[in-house]
């Protein structure tokens, strides 16, 4: 359950930082690896890298769907600062998504639904038994997606195992990357330009690829809807407690 939103912001930029609409999935990774490392005694940062990217190349795949009304919004806020031993200020605006499920009521409680695929060989190599009640309790832990203001709550959990799908075409309600998609036949959608959590490291960003995520996500009704979908030949879709997501082979 989202509290009010979130403030996740495009950097490098300037002062006025653009929010993102919907999060990217090297934030959803770190919203799970902030207290999973905390359990596990692993330290935030790890060397230039994000401690996230402990978690990062034992995933499968990463992605959500959203059902609330979204808006950018920006809060003027006054900052001061000293420029040549002189005392200055200015007015700097922050942006922020925000849910506005307060006034609607048909969506009486705000709901990012969250879908992490762990390669169960990898989890168990890197981070020793037992890390499959670990990440239990880690997903049950999250408190945040995104600045330390941008609060949640989970409401539910669900896990099992994933089953691979052998079909090329189908349909799903989670976001995935354009490029794995080699025809969209139809259905509704917003795009976000993100971070290439597949190859590149979490941490600093300023040189690295961005891709296109595709959020299947109805703008008119505010509610996740499926977009039908033909996958390139790199990927395939996997059953994941009866939603088809889409995942690198």
């Amino acid at each position: 359950m989202l509290h009010w939103g979130w403030k996740i912001n495009l950097v490098p930029f300037s002062k006025s930082r653009p929010p993102l609409m919907v999060p990217p999935p090297t934030t959803l990774i770190g919203a799970l690896a902030y207290p999973l490392n905390r359990m596990l005694k692993i330290a935030e940062a790890l060397h230039d890298y994000s401690g996230a990217e402990y978690l990062r190349d034992t995933l499968k795949y990463v992605g959500f769907r959203i059902n609330a009304p979204l808006t950018n919004y920006f809060d003027l806020t006054k900052i001061s600062f000293f420029y040549r031993k002189e005392a200055r200020s200015d007015a700097v605006a922050f942006g922020k998504t925000y849910t506005l499920s307060q006034k609607m009521p048909q969506y009486e409680v705000p709901i990012i639904t969250i879908c992490y695929i762990i390669d169960e060989d990898k989890a168990l190599r890197k981070f020793g038994e037992g890390i499959k009640e670990k990440l239990i309790e880690a997903a049950l832990g999250i408190t945040r997606i995104g600045s330390k203001e941008s609060l949640v709550a989970p409401l539910s959990l669900s896990y099992g195992e994933a089953r691979l799908v052998s079909q090329r075409r189908g349909k799903t309600i989670f976001s995935f990357l354009r490029r794995a998609a080699s025809h969209i036949f139809e259905g509704s959608f917003i795009t976000s330009e993100v971070v290439d959590w597949e190859r590149f490291q979490i941490g600093d960003y300023s040189h690295v690829e961005r891709e296109v995520m595709i959020v299947p996500y109805d703008t008119t009704e505010y509610l996740p809807k499926p977009v039908d979908v033909e996958l390139s030949s790199e990927y395939t879709f996997i059953d994941a407690g009866g939603e088809l997501v889409v995942t690198r082979r």
